[in-house]
């Protein structure tokens, strides 16, 4: 009975379906006769910014005496319309008379796909609708056979208290029955199999019909350009935002131990569902605000009350993306399900979108530290590039360089018993570098992610090449020169560390290490007696710096020891906080804590 349910709705309902699309398409063709000549144009610039794409188009057109109209037809419905600019090159041929933006739709009245979609619809309707009238009247013969069964059944025990019954006159009623029975039930699964035959091509025939419907209601937008000129050729570039980009920068550093130079290459992680593939375009990717004033830095006056008040400059294109956005948002998902049938497809974009909207908010927040130095960037891609609207990231080529390198190993044994090789560099290119993850390859093997801190063209910075793995570092805590002794209101702690350091290869090495000594910011903690074997003395901060060289299987060993005294509760305060109470850093506090454990 649902089968006919729904056969019975889909007849209803189809008619003012068909009128809903119909109405909208009719509302969408009204423009045609003014939109003018459609430019087959090309998509040929695009500039990539944490949460949009600027695109150019160019084409080449005739120009008149005469006013001609030229439309750029079948763009996203979510473009950023206050974004919008024309020109022509070159600007001495001819002129721009006027820029319209009009709203369309991807299905048109006249769709002849469309139509053949309907009657196709209504055709198997009917099939199925004389499927159901029949299963009506086998329903009625149905019944009409129980009756005669179960009036037989009734009959039968009087007709034998009356008169004798005949074994053969009750078998004709019983095979009668039987037989009716038997008929009706091969009649019902003949219009079984025929529903179930007539099933996938209703739902194919359906689903083209639903999909020519949200071609009605999916959004494009046309720019109709109106020019006149000299009779000749000239370029005409249409240039527009759209939202549904993003890129993010990312680094590769190879490099080889001792070396004097490394190579560092840095690319660009594209990701966009902007609707239009960019197919060999001129990349460029930016760190701009896109919809910012750039203006002369000033001072503003320094105010005091509410009696003046400083007129600031605001501008409508920031309003005309959030309404792109909020066309995105509305039109995009429908785009999705009409340009990739397949339903994996369909899933493959949505989470590739998912994914690419949350990298542009992490992005733009990236961006944001550069703002705040004052600085943007902008990169232009190596070659032409092609980035599909599927929201696949693609890496693109940014820049290369070989840099001069000084390799150092680092070791702090109290942090970490690993040395660390690091290489400084300078950043002699025109770029800066941007702030990103950095691919470490040595000697070609792939070593791991570190990360790259904004670095403006000449400035220094250093990058971390994996760990020194012939360097073997130990820092333990020498019981037999330590104590805890609690006397009275307060505790002293004697610390003793032994550290040693030990080169496995043959080569010689130099390490710079680094160490510590507490420094007390609180008047009831107090730290003296600090013995360092190695020369040197504690900064300011009490780190301890050395460049020690250690010659092939060389070890060498050095000691840091010193008293700590302090109040016997203070390991017993908790977080610290209590108000009222001076207390030591928060770093000092567990470094007391671990003490005490290790020496009771």
């Amino acid at each position: 009975m649902a089968y006919t349910l729904e056969a019975m709705n889909i007849k209803k309902l189809l008619p003012l379906l068909l009128l809903a699309v119909t109405i909208t398409l009719r509302a969408a063709d009204a423009p045609d006769a003014e939109d003018g000549k459609p430019v087959v144009s090309k998509i040929t610039d695009v500039t990539v910014y944490a949460d949009r794409a600027q695109v150019t188009r160019l084409v080449t057109v005739s120009l008149a005496g005469e006013p001609t109209r030229h439309a750029f037809a079948q763009l996203p419905g979510w473009i950023d319309e206050g974004s919008v600019r024309v020109s022509l090159s070159p600007a001495a041929a001819g002129q721009i008379l006027d820029v319209q933006i009009r709203r369309t739709y991807l299905a048109k009245t006249s769709n002849e796909e469309f139509l053949k979609a309907e009657a196709a619809v209504r055709d198997i309707s009917d099939q199925i609708g004389a499927l159901d009238d029949e299963k009506a009247v086998l329903d009625a013969q149905s019944k009409h056979v129980d009756a005669i069964r179960m009036f037989s059944l009734d009959k039968l025990p009087k007709d034998v208290a009356a008169r004798e019954i005949k074994p053969d006159e009750y078998g004709q009623s019983v095979e009668f029955i039987a037989n009716s029975l038997r008929k009706l039930a091969a009649a019902r699964r003949e219009l079984d199999k025929k529903r179930r035959d007539f099933q996938p091509e209703l739902t194919a025939r359906q689903q083209k019909l639903n999909d020519l419907r949200q071609r009605s209601q999916l959004e494009q937008r046309t720019v109709v350009v109106t020019l006149k000129g000299t009779p000749k050729n000239a370029q005409l570039a249409l240039t527009y935002m759209l939202p549904g980009a993003t890129w993010e920068p990312v680094h590769e550093l190879r490099a080889s131990p001792d070396a004097k130079s490394v190579s560092l290459a840095s690319y660009a992680v594209v990701m966009q569902t902007s609707g239009e593939d960019w197919t060999g375009a001129n990349l460029s990717l930016s760190t701009q605000r896109s919809t910012e004033t750039m203006k002369i830095p000033e001072l503003e006056a320094m105010l005091v009350g509410s009696g003046r008040k400083i007129a600031r400059v605001t501008s409508a294109s920031r309003d005309s993306f959030q309404s792109a956005i909020r066309n995105y948002t509305a039109q995009n998902p429908l785009w999705n399900d009409i340009n990739n049938g397949d339903v994996v497809l369909q899933q493959e974009f949505r989470d590739n979108q998912k994914s690419q909207m949350g990298n542009s908010a992490r992005i733009e927040q990236m961006f944001e530290t550069l703002h705040q130095r004052g600085t943007s960037a902008h990169f232009p891609a190596m070659g032409a590039q092609t980035v599909r609207t599927d929201g696949r990231p693609v890496r693109v080529p940014v820049a290369l360089g070989e840099f001069a390198a000084q390799h150092r190993i680092l070791a702090a044994p109290e942090l970490s018993l690993n040395a660390a090789r690091t290489v400084d560099l300078a950043n002699t290119g025109r770029q800066p570098l941007l702030p990103g993850k950095v691919s470490i390859y040595l000697d070609g093997a792939f070593l791991g992610l570190t990360e790259a801190e904004f670095t403006a063209p000449g400035e220094s910075f250093s990058l971390y090449l994996g760990v020194a793995d012939h360097l073997k570092l130990t820092r333990t805590l020498d019981r037999k020169r330590s104590e805890l002794k609690r006397g009275g209101q307060r505790t002293k702690v004697l610390a003793s560390f032994v550290v040693n350091v030990e080169n496995l290869s043959e080569r010689a090495v130099t390490v710079q290490l680094t160490d510590r000594i507490p420094v007390s910011e609180s008047d009831e903690v107090r730290v003296g007696s600090v013995k360092i074997s190695l020369e040197g003395k504690p900064d300011v901060k009490g780190l301890l710096h050395w460049d020690l060289n250690l010659a092939g299987k060389q070890s060498k060993e050095y000691r840091v020891e010193y008293t700590i005294e302090y109040p016997n509760d203070l390991p017993a305060r908790g977080n610290l906080k209590q108000s009222g109470v001076p207390t030591p850093s928060l770093e000092l506090h567990k470094q007391i804590e671990s003490l005490e454990l290790r020496l009771k």
